[in-house]
């Protein structure tokens, strides 16, 4: 019955709200950034709804490490598709993800991922791929956060994946800061049993690591670096639960 509730309770909000999507997308895309951070408070709130449904409990830490005032590229491990529901309900401003090319055909959602700003990427077209990355560097340039996944796919457990050198590109090309985000127990609530079940949360901001300035071999260290920190935050997780 849970999941048939969150589910329809979804897809409903999602298709109702999605005209304000259409707006907000249009008018950003004009240049009106001024509507961000409606944009950004408005999924905030929708995420927080999602979590309260479910009764999902989530516990931030560092999330006062996340510099203001300028483009974040956030980079996460992907345990499971609730992911992206925490992130938005737990970081701040209008944060777009970089996304399946796939998710460009689902009705009305993918007119919010245009709205936060999230950009469809298709691996298996290397000039799409490409358009794709330069899309987000402008995002980013502009002012913007987004939300890389390296690992590629959901790990749909509590190991992690190897980090993919190119998903840094985005950050290095805009200059952007990179702060590690390290998320631990969003597969216990769909892809454990299939079915959706309430669990413990935790998302743990890192430090930041400038990209500014890098020279080839700092660049080439940034998958193992980051991958490192977001490691070492969930083994911290476990301990303390």
């Amino acid at each position: 019955m849970r999941t048939f509730v969150f589910f329809l309770y979804f897809w409903l909000t999602v298709a109702c709200s999605s005209p304000i999507a259409l707006i907000l997308w249009v008018l950003d895309s004009a240049g009106l950034h001024a509507v961000r951070p409606l944009t950004g408070v408005l999924v905030r709130l929708w995420a927080r709804s999602l979590i309260a449904l479910l009764g999902v409990r989530v516990r931030t830490e560092g999330l006062e490490r996340i510099p203001k005032g300028e483009p974040v590229c956030f980079v996460s491990n992907h345990q499971g598709n609730f992911d992206i529901a925490v992130i938005l309900a737990c970081l701040p401003g209008c944060v777009g993800f970089i996304t399946k090319s796939q998710a460009l055909w689902f009705p009305f959602l993918n007119l919010w991922i245009l709205a936060l700003g999230g950009v469809f990427l298709d691996r298996d077209r290397i000039s799409k791929a490409r358009q794709a990355l330069d899309k987000g560097v402008g995002r980013l340039r502009s002012g913007a956060s987004m939300v890389v996944f390296p690992e590629g796919t959901r790990s749909r457990g509590p190991d992690m994946g190897e980090f993919h050198g190119g998903s840094f590109k985005l950050a290095t090309r805009s200059g952007a800061s990179i702060v590690p985000i390290s998320i631990q127990g969003t597969y216990h609530i769909w892809e454990e049993k299939g079915s959706i079940v309430p669990a413990s949360v935790t998302l743990k901001a890192g430090e930041p690591v400038p990209t500014r300035g890098l020279d080839p071999e700092g660049r080439k260290a940034l998958p193992a670096l980051v991958r490192d920190r977001i490691a070492r935050a969930q083994d911290s997780t476990e301990r303390a639960g």
